[in-house]
């Protein structure tokens, strides 16, 4: 009997894993990017809509909850490219939609589109019982 040589057969699997290896961290990559803007911009929806109906003058804090949420969201970057802002207010409550642009041009080596629209929603009632 004789002995087959391995020789070089770590050199196979390494050519054959790395590319699997590489679009696994892709995706990871983009999953985290994706999970991690959802949550930002609901809990920034969340904020701004709790500050509007909290305040006394509600025009005036929208306009503070707008400044804060893309400070918050830091707008400009890959996570929040853009920022979209629509308020609603009712006598009631108010709902603040918040939607941002996610930067995915980093996963280039899977198949997947360059940006994602991501978006939340928030409504908060407004306190009849504050002072003032």
């Amino acid at each position: 009997m004789t002995r087959r040589s391995d020789r070089g057969s770590v050199s196979v699997e390494l050519a054959i894993l790395t590319p699997a290896f590489a679009i696994m961290l892709g995706l990871v990559l983009l999953v985290g990017r994706t999970q991690s803007s959802r949550a930002d911009i609901d809990a920034a929806a969340h904020a701004a809509a709790r500050s509007i109906t909290l305040s006394r003058d509600p025009t005036t804090a929208a306009a503070i909850a707008h400044d804060q949420a893309a400070e918050r969201l830091d707008v400009g970057s890959p996570s929040c490219r853009a920022l979209g802002w629509d308020l609603v207010m009712t006598d009631q409550d108010a709902t603040v939609t918040l939607t941002c642009t996610v930067d995915l041009s980093e996963a280039a080596l899977l198949p997947v589109p360059g940006s994602i629209r991501v978006s939340a929603a928030s409504t908060e009632p407004f306190d009849r019982f504050a002072e003032g």
